[in-house]
């Protein structure tokens, strides 16, 4: 475990090294020009005099090498530099925006898997049902729906037309219930579907056959055999979900201009902000990576063939 647990650690560190150099070149080679933008932010003329001395108090005369070594090194000791639009520390933006995208990302994957998990395993218990069919079609449709069409509707229909939230989201509990339902809508459209077939490849295995015939109660069939059995990949999903939505769901978060981590970015975007967006694509990796780990790690504690064939995997190494 402890070979594994390093092993994995120094691919992560690689893949991340690999990801800033890539942001921090296509940055560096962008048309714009920090010294500019952040001088017009200022309201001063940027002159050519002007312009040079403040590439040179930035650093941004220096070799692309030397500059990416600076910021990687000052990365490494939790600092990202500072936001050209609000002239403060890209970490404390991060920071700021972190608990919004949290609290959302939490209360759509709680949404999700409540709903999801019983109904797929339902349609694969009951396959070709009028229940199975009519909730596959269901899930075909919100699957097919971008889920910026649904953020829309939702908008016309909750705010507009039945006056029930407020246009913009408002700061407290309400205002998440809207991105919430839309995430978690277009998110267990997919999630049914996979589990529903996750399932169907579980019941189909020998053992089941096997279990049943010996007597064994279908509900401990599906509960205690299939469903435990199919958490693995059911995992993978999540963890894949998970760590997209703590990425921030930049679409969903603008429409209904909920202050998480993807509006941060779509106005770090507009604004030609470059430390916030390097903050960004930093923190993005960080969380695929991170929840990626996390979930290697969890199967050897819920299959212990996995723990077995990684034992194995030592002893030869």
């Amino acid at each position: 475990m402890f070979s594994f647990f390093i092993r994995k650690l120094g691919m992560i560190l690689t893949i991340l090294v690999g990801i800033t150099f890539l942001s921090f070149g296509m940055i560096y080679l962008s048309p714009s020009d920090p010294a500019e933008i952040k001088l017009n932010r200022t309201g001063v003329t940027p002159t050519r005099e002007l312009l040079d001395l403040t590439r040179q108090e930035m650093g941004l005369n220096r070799p692309l090498i030397v500059q990416y070594g600076s910021w990687l090194i000052n990365l490494a000791q939790g600092e990202m530099g500072t936001s050209l639009r609000t002239n403060k520390p890209v970490v404390s933006e991060l920071k700021k925006a972190l608990p919004k995208t949290l609290a959302l990302t939490l209360l759509s994957m709680t949404l999700v898997l409540a709903v999801s998990i019983p109904v797929g395993v339902l349609c694969a218990k009951y396959r070709d049902s009028i229940f199975d069919n009519l909730l596959r079609f269901i899930t075909y449709l919100f699957a097919s729906i971008p889920a910026f069409v649904l953020a829309l509707l939702f908008l016309y229909v909750l705010c507009v037309q039945l006056g029930w939230f407020t246009v913009i989201s408002a700061p407290g509990a309400k205002g998440i219930i809207m991105p919430a339902l839309v995430l978690a809508l277009t998110l267990s459209a997919w999630y049914i579907r996979q589990v529903r077939v996750i399932v169907l490849e579980e019941l189909g295995k020998d053992y089941i056959v096997g279990a049943r015939a010996r007597g064994v109660p279908e509900g401990h069939i599906m509960f205690g055999h299939v469903l435990y059995n199919s958490l693995l990949p059911i995992l993978t999903l999540v963890g894949i979900s998970f760590a997209g939505l703590l990425g921030g769901t930049t679409i969903v978060e603008t429409i209904f201009s909920w202050p998480g981590l993807g509006k941060l970015a779509m106005d770090s975007i507009s604004a030609r902000d470059y430390p916030v967006i390097q903050g960004y694509v930093v923190w993005m990796a960080m969380m695929f990576l991170l929840v990626n780990f996390m979930v290697d790690l969890s199967y050897g504690l819920i299959d212990p063939r996995v723990r077995k064939q990684g034992g194995k995997e030592h002893d030869q190494g």
